[in-house]
């Protein structure tokens, strides 16, 4: 982990109710998405952890720029190569 101080005037935007996307995967490969509003970051990882049922989880923060983008906050795809 590699940190650092920033100048909080370099920020150009700033989403302050963001969506979010959850995608579960299970051992076969198999995926299920969820799109979440209205939660902060802490409740909706509560909300995976508590819907995962032996599944992996990848959370992302939905990015509304030319298009639909997503950033990852927490989880990995355990299918992934």
């Amino acid at each position: 982990m590699d940190i650092r101080a920033v100048d909080q005037r370099d920020q150009t935007w700033e989403i302050s109710q963001p969506k979010y996307r959850v995608y579960f995967h299970d051992k076969t490969g198999a995926a299920n998405e969820h799109e979440i509003e209205r939660a902060d970051v802490a409740e909706v990882i509560a909300w995976a952890e508590a819907q995962r049922n032996g599944r992996t989880f990848i959370l992302y923060a939905c990015v509304p720029r030319d298009g639909l983008g997503l950033l990852r906050l927490a989880g990995s795809d355990s299918n992934a190569p």
